[in-house]
Formats: C-alpha cells, sequence, structure tokens
C-alpha cells in the first residue's frame, strides 16, 4: 500500500479529485450542451468532467464564445 502514498499522496489526492469533480462537472456539461444543442454532449461531458475545474471553464469559455 506504500505505492497510494508515493510522492506525497498524489494518487489519492488526484483519485479524490476525479472522484468528486468527474461526475459532477461532467453532468453540468452535459446537461447544458443538450439544453444548446451542441454536438455530442455525451463525449463532452466525459471529456471536459474529467479535466474538472479546467473542463468547466473550457465550456463556460466556448458557450461564451459562441453567443
Amino acid at each position: 500500500m506504500e505505492f497510494l502514498s508515493a510522492y506525497n499522496g498524489v494518487l489519492i489526492r488526484y483519485g479524490l479529485y476525479l472522484l468528486i469533480f468527474w461526475p459532477t462537472v461532467g453532468y453540468y456539461v452535459y446537461k447544458k450542451s443538450k439544453e444548446q444543442g451542441l454536438s455530442r454532449p455525451q463525449v463532452r461531458g466525459v471529456v471536459l468532467g474529467f479535466l474538472g475545474i479546467p473542463g468547466l471553464l473550457i465550456h463556460l469559455w466556448y458557450v461564451q464564445s459562441q453567443n
């Protein structure tokens, strides 16, 4: 179990980050993409959700530039 605490717990921190932000951001991006009629909302939700907060910022920037 030492591999989990390697590099001062980077794996645990990144895992928790994904656990919290991937579903939250992914669902938000999916829902808004579907409402606005953007192409491939499921793929957008998964990819931008994986990026977390930066993915949310990318999505908001893209939507803002569309308007």
